[in-house]
C-alpha cells in the first residue's frame, strides 16, 4: 500500500463516526421508548393501591403535646357459644389516662354481621366512654368466629387499637349422620343403624317422642356417657338404635323421621332422612348401554331429540314363588306421565326365579322434558306379584 498512515486515519475516522452513531441512537432510544413503541399499550404509571381508612379521616396525634392515653382492660371478648341466628353485644370500656382529649372514631368492621359504635368520640382526660359491639350469627355452625373492627385516635402510642368478639357458632341440636342410610336390605331382613342426637349448648335436652310416617321405623333412646358427650362436644345427647321393619316395600326407600324434643328454646323437633333400598321378590341391574346406579335406584337416559324419543332396558331379576300367573304389568305412574314400560322374558328360569328385559320407554314427538338431579322424574311398575311389590326407579333425562 503507497500510504499506509492515510489508510490507517480513515480507519480510525470510521470508528470514531460508528461510536457516535451508537451513542446517540442509544441515547434517542432510551428518551423516545415510550413514544416509539407503538401498538405495545405499555402504561408509563402504575396507580397506588387505595386504602380503606385514608389518613385524612384518623384523628392526629400532637406533635408537641400534651397527649391524651387511651387505655382498656381488654380489647378481646370471648363469649364461648351461641346458637345459630341469634344475636349478641359486648361493651368494651376506654379510658383517658393522658393529659388532653382523647379523640376517636370507628373504622370498617371484618363483616356484615357486626356492627360497633363509640358511646363518645370525644374523652376529657380522667374520663372514659363505651364502645358496643353488636353481632349476629349466621345460619350454619361457625366453630371460629373472630370478628370486630379498628377504633382510630390521636394516641400517639394507640393510634390504632383493634377490638373484637370470637367464640364458636353451634346449631342448638345436632343429629350425626343427618342422613340415616340403612343401605341394602335382604329379603324378610330388619335393616339397622346406630345415630346420635345432642346439644352443645342445652343440659335440658329431653326426647319426648319419635314419628315414623310409614310405622316401619322404631328408634330406641338411650343416654350417651360422659366419654362419648366429650368425643362430640355436647353438654347433653343420646344414643338411637335405629330399626326399619322387614316388610318395607321392594325397592328404594325414603321417609323423614321426625325426632320431637323439648328443653331446647325454639327447637320443638329436629328431622333426618332414612333412606334404604330393600332386596324384595324383584332386583334391577343395567343391561348393556343402559346408565343404571342399582343402590341408588337411578335410570340415565342422557339427552335426546324429543322428536326420535329414547328407550333403555334393565334386567329384572324375580323371585315368582307362590305365583299362580305370569308375571306381568298391571299398570304404570310415572313422572313425566308419557313414560311407558314393557317386559320381555330372558332365557330359561331357574327354579322359581325368572329374569326379564324391562324397557323404559319416551315415545317419539312428546313435550321437552329436563329431569335433573335436583328435580328428578320417577316410573313406579305395578306388577301381579303376590307381595304388590313393583319396580320403581327415578329417572334423568333431557329431550330437547
Amino acid at each position: 500500500m503507497k500510504n499506509p498512515l492515510l489508510v490507517v486515519g480513515l480507519m480510525l475516522a470510521a470508528a470514531a463516526a460508528l461510536i457516535g452513531a451508537v451513542i446517540v441512537l442509544g441515547k434517542q432510544s432510551q428518551e423516545n421508548f415510550v413514544g416509539n413503541a407503538t401498538g405495545l399499550n405499555l402504561p408509563t404509571a402504575f396507580p397506588a393501591k387505595e386504602s380503606k381508612t385514608t389518613p385524612e379521616e384518623r384523628p392526629v396525634a400532637s406533635e408537641t403535646g400534651p397527649w391524651p392515653k387511651a387505655a382498656f382492660d381488654e380489647t378481646r371478648y370471648a363469649f364461648g357459644k351461641m346458637a345459630v341466628n341469634s344475636k349478641n353485644q359486648h361493651t368494651f370500656v376506654i379510658r383517658n389516662d393522658g393529659e388532653a382529649d382523647l379523640i376517636m372514631k370507628e373504622g370498617q368492621p371484618t363483616c356484615k354481621c357486626t356492627t360497633f359504635a363509640l358511646d363518645s368520640r370525644v374523652v376529657k382526660p380522667g374520663e372514659e366512654t363505651k364502645l358496643v359491639i353488636d353481632w349476629k350469627a349466621g345460619p350454619g355452625p361457625d366453630r371460629a368466629f373472630h370478628h370486630g373492627g379498628d377504633v382510630y385516635t390521636n394516641d400517639p402510642k394507640n393510634s390504632q387499637i383493634n377490638f373484637g368478639v370470637e367464640g364458636k357458632i353451634e346449631m342448638p341440636v345436632e343429629v350425626l349422620p343427618n342422613v340415616w342410610n340403612i343401605g341394602k336390605i335382604n329379603r324378610d331382613k330388619t335393616g339397622t343403624l346406630q345415630a346420635t342426637i345432642g346439644s352443645p349448648l342445652s343440659d335440658q335436652l329431653e326426647i319426648e317422642s319419635v314419628e315414623s310416617p310409614s310405622g316401619t321405623v322404631t328408634v330406641k333412646v338411650s343416654p350417651m356417657n360422659i366419654e362419648e358427650l366429650a368425643a362430640a362436644g355436647w353438654v347433653k345427647g343420646f344414643r338411637l338404635d335405629v330399626e326399619i321393619a322387614a316388610d318395607i316395600p321392594g325397592g328404594k326407600f325414603e321417609e323423614d323421621v321426625k325426632i320431637n324434643i323439648k328443653g331446647v328454646d325454639q327447637v320443638p323437633f329436629v328431622t333426618a332422612k332414612l333412606t334404604a333400598s330393600k332386596y324384595g321378590s324383584v332386583i334391577l341391574q343395567p343391561l348393556d348401554g343402559t346408565l343404571f346406579v342399582p343402590d341408588k335406584l337411578l335410570l340415565q337416559l342422557g339427552q335426546f331429540p324429543a322428536s326420535e324419543g329414547r328407550n333403555a332396558k334393565l334386567l329384572a331379576i324375580v323371585e315368582e314363588k307362590n305365583m299362580t300367573e305370569p308375571f306381568r304389568i298391571i299398570d304404570v305412574e310415572a313422572d313425566p306421565p308419557f313414560l311407558k314400560a314393557s317386559l320381555e322374558p330372558i332365557g330359561i328360569p331357574t327354579g322359581t326365579v325368572h329374569r326379564y328385559a324391562v324397557e323404559i320407554i319416551v315415545p317419539p314427538g312428546r313435550p321437552l322434558v329436563e329431569k335433573t338431579m335436583a328435580k328428578r322424574g320417577h316410573i313406579t311398575i305395578r306388577t301381579n306379584l303376590p307381595s304388590k311389590e313393583s319396580i320403581s326407579t327415578d329417572v334423568l333425562m333431557h329431550s330437547h
